[in-house]
Formats: structure tokens, sequence, C-alpha cells
């Protein structure tokens, strides 16, 4: 057992350097003696919180989208350039998060997967396989191949085995499918429960056309894709059989402090506990707010002008007053900041010049010039914790939640399945708890546009720009298409290096 778990724990610490995915391949794990399987488990549920920090997922999956972007403001959020080139589709192999979140989803299935190469049987051999797919999933998503092993196989040698876009949706599908009824039917949203596996197998279904569509170099295809019926009913039985949850009255309930126990709407989420186990989540809101708010912020990223103005005024999504902020004397609400900041007793701030702190609609991606700290809108999605010093804040980070799914529902039937309410029907609940108007028609661009309100900055809009066709375009600072290529992330050079299987995605 200690070797086991030394093992995996050495896998982690050195996860920043370029021995970590030769570790992730090669290292031996040996049984002496019984293992513990739960504390395994644990630590593969532990690692989904290295997926939280602002330069990890969130960087592939909304800097790279029309809803965030990083500007560099003189010497501040420079970073070589990292930010800009996320934001104009212009990365290569060499890109440091790129390499990066490669490294932590291959190392998060290969931990997960430890569980089940030691003889994990019922709900444990359940909630690993999920934790398994779960971490394939958007490796799938983002770069399109999955190296896999078998338990026997000799960690000294490469993975023998390669998922592709073609095959790895029937795969992961097949895999959670088979453990769907070992799963517990509750636990909270922090356990791989039946509703978590049904949610993310909306997701899969929902996605498969776009994964298995090839271009003609064996890459990616910009679409329009071709939806099997067959697909999108198995989308709506699963979201039909997600029982339990409803829409939340108070949308910011879903990403405040303690949200794990105040919202009804989670389903999964990387569960952070203040004092004891926390992931870096206070860097959701560290990463836009100014230096002189409080709290106190890095003053980096931005909401796009577009993403702001598809709400109505009236929209909770876009701006909440929360009682607690006040109550901390903090001068914010929930939802997008722009305007005019405030402190709170409510007088104007400035910015570390001594200039108006408002936060205005446009932006460049390189800032120069006397308002170079106030340039871009502010988004406060997820509100402080006011109640833990340091980085440990109690927020849980959401991957899915029961709003996405009745999206997910939606989007299905206007795709081909069949349901006994419509897709209109869906929306138009979602809106009317959320406080916008209803609509009086619906196609798939403006089920889009409400996915972009609902779930702006939540990780799953470059997946629903790709689905759509919409992802090669251009947008706020980003004046030129891109690519097909740009579909998928390249490779880390390490990878291929050390596994002759992969093959480097076209255009890298």
């Amino acid at each position: 057992m200690k070797r086991v778990i030394f093992i995996i724990g050495l896998v982690s610490l050195i996860s920043c350097t370029d021995l970590d995915e030769k570790l992730n391949d090669s290292i031996p794990v040996t049984q002496q003696g019984a293992v513990d399987l739960q504390q395994l488990l644990n630590g593969a549920y532990g690692n989904l919180r290295d997926l939280q920090s602002q330069d990890n997922l969130m960087s592939l999956v909304s800097h790279s989208t029309d809803e965030m972007a990083g500007p560099t403001r003189g010497r501040d959020w420079d970073d070589a350039g990292i930010w800009r080139v996320l934001h104009t589709h212009r990365w290569t192999t060499a890109h440091p998060y790129v390499n990066s979140v490669w490294r932590t989803l291959n190392r998060n299935a290969f931990n997960a997967q430890q569980v089940l190469c030691n003889g994990a049987t019922g709900q444990i051999k359940a909630e690993a396989t999920f934790l398994r797919v779960f971490n394939d999933f958007m490796t799938l998503d983002l770069y399109g191949q999955i190296p896999r092993r078998a338990c026997n196989e000799n960690l000294i040698n490469p993975p023998s085995a390669l998922l592709t876009r073609a095959n790895a949706p029937d795969v992961l599908i097949g895999e959670l499918e088979a453990v769907l009824a070992d799963l517990p039917d509750a636990g909270g949203a922090a356990k791989a429960t039946k509703n978590a596996a049904r949610a993310l197998l909306c997701k899969l279904y929902l996605n498969k056309a776009v994964y298995t569509a090839t271009s003609t170099e064996g890459g990616a295809n910009e679409g329009p894709y071709t939806f099997a019926a067959a697909d999108m009913n198995k989308v709506i039985s699963y979201a039909d059989a997600i029982t339990g949850f409803t829409l939340d009255n108070n949308y910011f309930d879903n990403f405040i402090p303690d949200n794990g126990a105040q919202s009804s709407e989670l389903i999964f989420v990387s569960e952070n506990t203040s004092g004891a186990s926390a992931g870096n989540v206070r860097s959701l809101w560290h990463q836009t707010l100014h230096y002189n708010q409080n709290p106190s912020g890095w003053n980096g990223f931005v909401a796009l002008t577009d993403l702001y103005n598809r709400f109505e005024a009236a929209d909770s999504r876009r701006e909440t007053d929360l009682s607690y902020l006040g109550a901390n004397n903090s001068g914010l609400h929930a939802g997008f900041l722009v305007g005019q900041q405030l402190n709170g007793a409510g007088d104007p701030l400035n910015d570390r010049a001594g200039n108006p702190l408002i936060f205005t609609p446009e932006f460049s991606l390189l800032e120069t010039g006397a308002n170079l700290e106030v340039t871009g809108i502010r988004v406060i999605k997820y509100p402080p914790d006011f109640t833990t010093p340091g980085d440990a804040a109690d927020n849980d980070y959401v991957f899915l939640r029961y709003a996405d799914v009745r999206l997910m529902k939606a989007e299905a039937i206007l795709r081909g399945g069949t349901a006994a309410e419509t897709a209109l029907d869906i929306v138009n609940q979602l809106r009317t708890v959320r406080g916008a108007s209803t609509l009086g028609a619906l196609t798939l661009d403006v089920l889009l546009d409400e996915r972009s309100r609902e779930l702006y900055w939540e990780g799953w809009r470059r997946n629903d720009l790709i689905r759509f066709s919409k992802f090669l375009g251009t947008w706020q600072a980003k004046d030129q298409p891109s690519d097909a290529s740009r579909l998928l992330f390249p490779l880390p050079a390490e990878a291929i290096s050390t596994n002759p299987n992969l093959v480097q995605n076209p255009g890298y």
C-alpha cells in the first residue's frame, strides 16, 4: 500500500517538470499487501482540483473563445504573450499551458486507473471508471487522442493502446454505461453518482458527431456535422433520467462559497473544503478584480463586449446583488462589472495612478497609455470567500449542473431528437427563472446564445462553438479567421518522443 501511494504522490509532485508525462506512463506500481482502494480513489478525486486554476483548463477552453481575453497591461500580464496567442488562435507546440493541461489530464486518468488496476469492484470500480472517463473525455475534446495501457503492461514501455476520435466516443460511452448501475444514487455533487454519469453521457452523445468527423488530413473537421437521431435521443433519455435537481432561483447560489450546500443544480463538482482540502478556485475572482478592489485582485482577464451585450438588463445572470458581499464591505455585485467601481461605502475607486476606476467595454490585447488598468469588462462568476484566508476558498468548482443538462436536451431536440416537451419550452422555463423575457421562437443560433448566457466562464464555450461550427470565426480582439487545425491543440513534443503511437495533430 505504501509503495502505490508514494508513486502516485510523486507523479503529482513533479507535474511541473518535463518528466511528468514520462512518469505518468512509466513508473511501476507494485502491490505489497492489501491496497487501500478508497484512499487511492480519494486521491483521484483530489486530482480534479488541479484543473481549477486560471492557468490550467480555463486557459484553453475560455481564452480561445469569444467570452474571455487576457490583455497585457504595460508590464503586467504579458507572460511572454501566452494569453494573447490563445485568444487569437496562434498557439504553438511550445505553449506551456497546452502542454501542462495534457499532463494534468493524463496524470488524472492514470491515477484513476490505478484504482481499477488494483482490483476494485462494485461502487469503487464504478467511481474510478467515471473519473478516468471524465478526464479522458477532456483529453479527447482538446487533443483528439487518448493514450491507454492495460493494467498488466510493463510501465517502463510506452502505452500500447491509443484511442482516437474515430473510436474514443464509443469506448468511453461503453465504459461509463457498463458501470452506471454500480454508481451511487446520491452522495453529493463531489461524488461520481448515477446522475453525474448521465450528465457526462449527455456530453458524449451530444458531441459524438463532432469527434468522429475527420478532415482529409486526419484531424478535426470544422463541420457542419451530421447528428444521428439515435444519439440525440440518448441525450434526451439520459437528461430525463437525471432526477432530484431544480433550477436555482438565485443563479449565483451555484458559485458562492458553500455552493455545495446551497445550490439545487450542482451535479458534479471538484470539492473545496476551507482549512482542509482546497484547490485554487480563488483565482477565479483574483484573475479579474483590480488591485484596489476588495478583495484585491490581479487585474487580468476581461469579458468580451459581445458576451455582455447578449444579456437583457433584468437577467439575473448579468448582475445580482448578494447581501454577504455588502456585509463584507466589498462594493461588489455578482456578475459583470462595468463602469465606475465603488468601495464598500459607496465611494468611487481609483486605479493605482489615481485615475477613476471605470471598467470600459473596449480593450486591446496589448494595452498602453493612461487607461491600461481599467479597460475591459470584469466578471465575478464565483463570488469571493471572505471567511477563509489565503488560497483555501470554500467555493466548489463546477463541472456539470442541471441547467446545462436542460440546455443539452433542448439542443438534442432541435438536432432531431424526440421528446414530450419542446426545446422552446425548456429554454423559456430557464429564462423565466433567470428573470429574462420569454422567446417567441428558438433556432440553433439562439440556443447557442442562451448557452453563452447561462454557462459563461464555466469552461464549455470552446466545446459549444466547435459543435455549432463557430469556433474558427472572428470576434473582439481576434480579427482573422482561424485554420481548421485550431480545432485541436497540439500534442506536447515530450509526449510524442516517449510514445510512438502518438501522431502530431495536423497543422503543427
